[in-house]
């Protein structure tokens, strides 16, 4: 009995302790509560500091928290807020700051102080900013921010000391643990690290771990400081607590603020050059209005101004049998821009970077551009067939220097309007002078450096049709290219030509087989050298920064590595010329004539998708080789057996089609549209404020307007400049014969009479723009052997 007494009460003695402790926890609980809420803003005491800021007239103020607190409180950001920016702050303050970057400090440090306390000024500066990467896994690479709200304050005017600067910075991130080692294709497991996602990179994809930030900071912020502040800002992302170590760049020529870039001598010297001609033609086409062919110099300099008599000349169709070359010539500038629209808009800011990369080696679409680069030797193949026919129709071959003078004459007029600098004493223009004021948006500064500068600098080895083999990674206007390429060859095919019609045709002959079996070899071997693809591919790699590819360079821009395609096109001109001269171009029948036509069109898709096998890695060195020797040649063999089947046989649809009348303006056109194209897609994809959406019926669509748009300043340049050089050019080289370009005046004991030549650019048309024929006698006697 007595040991059931002391057991009841040893229970409840346990009880009794058991509540107490409990009490005492609680009690201890709220205690801990209630010093966590005391020590909060406790932690705030830091920016009660004051920051001294001296205005731009010299007027000394103190901003404290006092003079800065908002009078609503509502609007006092929360604790956690506030914690965020107390660590920024002491992180900030714990930099070795230099004595130079102690303004930049105070500024950052007020305007975090005026984040606290929701200042108009400092949240309207920090809206602007990306404080975290949004959408980097899916590919957009370019954190751009809100550059307008950034640099368009209401109050910048008013209060100079918070004026702000933009500026680009560039982000290379690195891990801090080793990766995790996986095999090529292997798919992603989604509860796996997305720092092993990051750090891969898939060939021909963007990397993850490349990134371009765009920041607002005060002006008195330099490259260096910028790179802290942002390094601080990164640290505290979900980037930086996963363990990525970012390692920041800053280049202050890609700072902007809000001043007005001035006009310069050569914006204003551009102006006055383009009233100036503009006055010319109107003066000259009212003097010329109603007058009959002038016979005079001076009639015939007017003549060669007014603009109804060169919009004759665009217009007009010349019968020659080979009208078809109208419809391809302009199709194939059509899909070169369509194709520089697709790469270029794709190399920048997307949203979708990564699809788009996936999509460029792995559809349809993109086995049909990633080797669309064919289409220029589409261009080399057609002035190659034009340069023959021209050539082989002399009854007395001129001299060729004249020809090779009038060749780069018109080729730098076109040229010159285009690139728009002022330079020695000849008045040409390049981007360099007018592109920096086009536009304006957080990459703008990108296009300014990559194009204005490089023409600043190399504008003379344009002039010069030097561009492709001098400081090529200097390069001014990618597409330039071409212009000395096919200058080049014009140039050779001139004194092959010229020694076999003047008593060395084994010379020639001889001379003529070495250059066109080194056009198919050379290629090759240099593949084979330096293990590069088959081709050039028009991946991310390439199209981001086409001047720093090896490939480029080595194979791509050179002239003795383009030169099978116009090979191809001047044995095929020649071929029609022979033909011609007998006066009976119906030589295949019309089966034989269409399924030549569509096993012509069949072998060039072939090769246009074959380029697609070279994205793997597995393709050998001597496939490489032999395929970069072939692909080209084979392309153009392709569409001289499309020209000839239509010229010499008949194909009812593709021959009508091709020969469609509206195609004779736009295809003259085409060598300005080739120019201008580029510097249009450069304006639009850099002066975008923030990641687009690729979106491929959208970039079919804009690729239509920037077409036509093209075509309407190539229209202008060809009636103010383009089309009047052309004919002064004519008048001044030989002035008895030429009344203008396009007309002729020629006797019969004088059968020398030169042709037109080609027109400049991506290949030449039949008419007066395209070539000499309109300057031919009646009746030709040659005789040639091949």
């Amino acid at each position: 009995m007595e040991m059931s007494v002391s057991l009841s009460r040893s229970t409840d003695l346990q009880s009794v302790s058991g509540k107490m402790r409990n009490i005492l926890l609680l009690v201890l609980f709220i205690v801990l509560s209630v010093v966590q809420s005391s020590v909060i803003p406790n932690q705030t005491k830091p920016l009660q500091e004051d920051v001294t800021v001296t205005t731009e007239n010299g007027t000394v103020k103190n901003y404290s928290e006092k003079d800065t607190k908002s009078k609503h409180d509502a609007k006092a950001m929360s604790a956690e807020s506030r914690v965020y920016l107390e660590d920024v702050f002491h992180n900030l303050k714990n930099q070795n700051w230099t004595k130079d970057e102690e303004p930049c400090l105070n500024q950052t440090l007020k305007l975090l102080k005026g984040l606290q306390n929701f200042s108009l000024w400092a949240v309207w500066e920090w809206d602007s900013i990306a404080s975290e990467p949004v959408g980097l896994l899916a590919g957009n690479l370019y954190q751009l921010g809100n550059f307008d709200e950034c640099l368009d304050t209401p109050w910048r005017t008013t209060h100079p000391e918070l004026r702000m600067q933009y500026c680009l910075a560039s982000i290379q991130l690195e891990r801090t643990d080793s990766a995790v080692k996986r095999r090529l294709n292997e798919p992603f497991d989604p509860y796996s690290s997305a720092l092993d996602y990051i750090q891969d990179r898939p060939h021909h994809l963007r990397p993850l771990t490349e990134i371009t930030w765009g920041i607002c900071v005060p002006q008195s912020c330099s490259g260096r400081a910028i790179s802290r502040l942002l390094a601080v800002t990164l640290a505290r992302s979900h980037l930086g607590t996963a363990g990525m170590r970012p390692r920041i760049h800053v280049k202050q020529e890609l700072c902007q603020n809000e001043e007005v870039r001035p006009f310069d001598r050569g914006f204003y010297s551009f102006v006055i050059v383009a009233v100036i001609l503009t006055v010319i033609a109107l003066i000259c086409t009212y003097l010329n209005c109603g007058k009959d062919k002038a016979e005079s110099i001076k009639g015939r300099m007017i003549e060669a101004f007014c603009i109804r008599a060169n919009a004759k000349d665009l217009m007009r169709m010349k019968k020659e049998g080979i009208e078809v070359l109208y419809g391809i010539r302009f199709l194939t500038i059509c899909f070169i821009v369509l194709d520089h629209k697709f790469g270029m808009s794709g190399a920048l800011a997307l949203s979708n970077g990564r699809q788009v990369d996936t999509d460029a080696i792995s559809s349809v679409l993109g086995m049909l551009l990633v080797h669309d680069d064919l289409f220029v030797d589409t261009f080399f193949m057609l002035s190659g067939f034009l340069a023959a026919m021209n050539m082989m129709m002399f009854r007395r071959f001129p001299n060729p220097i004249v020809l090779i003078v009038k060749r780069y004459i018109r080729l730098v007029v076109a040229l010159a309007v285009v690139v728009l600098v002022v330079a020695l004493a000849v008045v040409v223009y390049y981007t360099a002078v007018v592109l920096p004021y086009l536009g304006s948006g957080p990459l703008w500064p990108l296009a300014v450096r990559n194009e204005s500068d490089m023409c600043r600098k190399n504008w003379w080895l344009n002039l010069l049709m030097l561009s492709n083999y001098i400081d090529v990674e200097n390069t001014c206007l990618v597409v330039t290219w071409y212009i000395p390429c096919d200058f080049h060859l014009f140039v050779v095919s001139v004194l092959l030509v010229w020694l076999y019609r003047n008593g060395l045709p084994k010379i020639s002959i001889a001379l003529s087989t070495v250059v066109a079996v080194a056009s198919i070899i050379v290629p090759g071997a240099i593949v084979y050298a330096y293990n590069l693809p088959g081709v050039q591919l028009f991946t991310y790699e390439f199209i981001r920064d086409p001047r720093s590819s090896l490939q480029f360079a080595a194979t791509y821009v050179k002239t003795h590595t383009r030169a099978s395609a116009y090979v191809v096109g001047f044995i095929s001109g020649c071929v029609f010329a022979h033909y011609r001269h007998t006066g009976n171009l119906k030589r295949i029948y019309q089966p034989w004539s269409s399924i030549g036509a569509v096993s012509s069109l069949a072998l060039m898709l072939v090769v246009l998708l074959s380029g697609s096998a070279f994205l793997s890695r597995d393709v050998s060195a001597a496939a490489a080789a032999a395929y970069a020797a072939v692909n080209r040649p084979v392309w153009a063999a392709g569409v001289a057996a499309l020209v000839l089947c239509c010229a010499l046989g008949h194909v009812p649809l593709i021959k009508s089609f091709l020969s469609w009348y509206p195609w004779v303006p736009l295809s003259r056109l085409a060598y300005g549209i080739y120019l201008i194209h580029s510097v249009l897609i450069t304006r639009t994809i850099f002066t975008s404020r923030d990641a687009m959406s690729f979106d491929y019926f959208e970039m079919f669509a804009q690729s239509w307007s920037l077409i036509f748009v093209s075509g309407v300043i190539a229209l202008l340049i060809w009636l103010l400049a383009e089309g009047p050089a052309n004919n002064l050019v004519m008048i001044i080289i030989n002035p008895r014969r030429f009344k203008r370009d396009g007309e002729a005046e020629t006797s019969s004991d004088d059968a020398s009479a030169p042709h037109k030549e080609p027109a400049p650019g991506p290949a030449a048309t039949p008419g007066p723009a395209g070539h000499l024929a309109e300057n031919l006698p009646s009746t030709i006697s040659f005789h040639f052997k091949f």
